[in-house]
């Protein structure tokens, strides 16, 4: 003899078919999003050899600077985590 109601079976049945339905949902917006055609394609202008060397050197340029920020930023973070090391190790010893 079964233990559950047949409303309860029948109210688990439905929930089991609104999950199937979200998530063959959600699969089909992912497949409709990524099975575009057509390649995307970009206009960008033809560039002299000159004007191509000064792009390369400004973006050269812009990535040495972002490196330098970065070690900064590191180095600071560093300093205060060692400074309060120190304190704590001094502190309670």
């Amino acid at each position: 003899m079964a233990d559950g109601s047949l409303s309860h079976f029948k109210a688990t049945l439905a929930r089991k078919q609104e999950r199937n339905q979200k998530r063959q949902a959600r699969s089909d917006r992912k497949l409709k999003h990524n099975s575009s055609g057509s390649k995307t394609e970009f206009d960008f202008p033809e560039l002299s050899e000159s004007e191509l060397k000064k792009v390369k050197t400004d973006i050269q340029a812009k990535m040495k600077l972002e490196k330098k920020k970065l070690l900064t930023k590191i180095l600071i973070v560093m300093i205060i985590l060692s400074s309060i090391f120190l304190y704590v190790i001094f502190k309670f010893s």
